[in-house]
């Protein structure tokens, strides 16, 4: 046939039986037998046919698409949430769309693309949560799911969302740092509108002043939640004439830009100043970090996500959804008791 693209009626044409049941086919519509579904996909697959996604869309009037708003890749913990939702939804014949916030002032264009049918529904793990942008959606009532973010009042009453408990996870960290003799803890933070950031550092400031021993803000810097940040934070702390004997970084990725200041600085870990993470990433069991941390189970997070979003694009009712994932603590090799302790 040349260059001609090769179509549905091509194929019908091929395995003797109409265009519908090639269409029905190839979406495997149960109303077409088993062996005829096998047989004009392997002819479809012979004669190089793809389906046209628009005019699926045009004919079943659903989407084959969902669009993953996300935060910056560069930050590993993004990529490991974004692989589990694109597998999940492969599984259902479902191709992602992927937006993410790193480009300022054009998320908000990007999203507004969306309407019109573009996307059958949208999960956003974007931390840039404090957009109008996030209630818009909403009005659009289009299907949505929060995941590893949070809103606030409102909001949280009218959107499907799954979180992890990073206040819980944040009192956890002062706790354990606490046990192990530790005083003189420095916090290197993030923007407090990331709703984690904000959350985690409120239970550990909590959780340090219930014991009597509330931050010192000369101990805290605030970053971005990144390892350049972990970095430069990690450094500025520990240049201080009393340095801190141990530090929580508000995320793995911070932790590991800090553990490379401690290096270059000369400062043992965890014997001159123990280092704690957030996260569990892969990377942070890995012996050249060794990483305690608290661990939330993103895979587990983003599996519910997907199902979430699917059952209501599928027409699931009822009140909006909050699945709340429990934390716990990782111990590794960078932070220990103090000595004397």
């Amino acid at each position: 046939m040349g260059n001609k693209a090769i179509t549905s009626y091509d194929v019908a044409r091929r395995a003797g039986v109409s265009q519908s049941t090639v269409s029905r086919a190839m979406r495997g519509d149960p109303r077409v037998i088993e062996e005829t579904r096998d047989r004009i996909r392997a002819l479809a697959a012979e004669m190089g046919y793809v389906p046209h996604l628009t005019a699926r869309n045009l004919i079943t009037r659903r989407s084959s698409s969902i669009a993953v708003v996300s935060g910056d890749l560069r930050n590993p913990s993004y990529p490991a949430l974004v692989n589990t939702l694109q597998e999940r939804f492969a599984e259902h014949d479902y191709r992602v769309l992927l937006m993410n916030d790193r480009a300022e002032g054009n998320l908000e264009r990007d999203i507004q693309a969306l309407r019109g049918g573009l996307v059958g529904g949208v999960v956003f793990i974007s931390a840039r949560l404090d957009s109008p942008i996030v209630s818009e959606m909403i009005d659009w009532k289009i299907p949505l799911v929060i995941l590893n973010r949070d809103v606030d009042g409102g909001q949280a009453r009218r959107v499907d969302r799954v979180t992890s408990d990073n206040i819980g996870g944040g009192r956890l960290v002062a706790e354990r740092l606490l046990a192990m003799g530790h005083r003189r803890i420095g916090l290197i933070s993030g923007p407090l509108d990331n709703s984690s950031v904000k959350l985690r550092e409120a239970g550990f400031r909590e959780a340090l002043s219930q014991k009597g021993f509330p931050l010192r803000e000369e101990l805290l810097y605030r970053g971005g939640v990144d390892a350049a940040s972990g970095f430069e934070g990690g450094a500025r702390l520990l240049r201080r004439e009393q340095p801190p004997t141990a530090l929580f970084c508000i995320t793995d990725f911070v932790a590991y830009g800090t553990l490379d200041a401690a290096a270059r600085l000369g400062r043992r870990v965890p014997e001159d100043v123990s280092v704690v993470g957030y996260n569990d990433l892969d990377a942070s069991s890995w012996s050249m970090f060794d990483l305690s941390t608290v661990r939330q189970p993103l895979e587990d997070m983003a599996v519910a996500a997907a199902e979430l979003l699917l059952a209501r694009i599928d027409g699931a009712a009822g009140a909006p959804v909050h699945r709340a994932f429990p934390v716990e603590w990782v111990p590794r090799g960078s932070a220990a008791a103090l000595a004397g302790a």
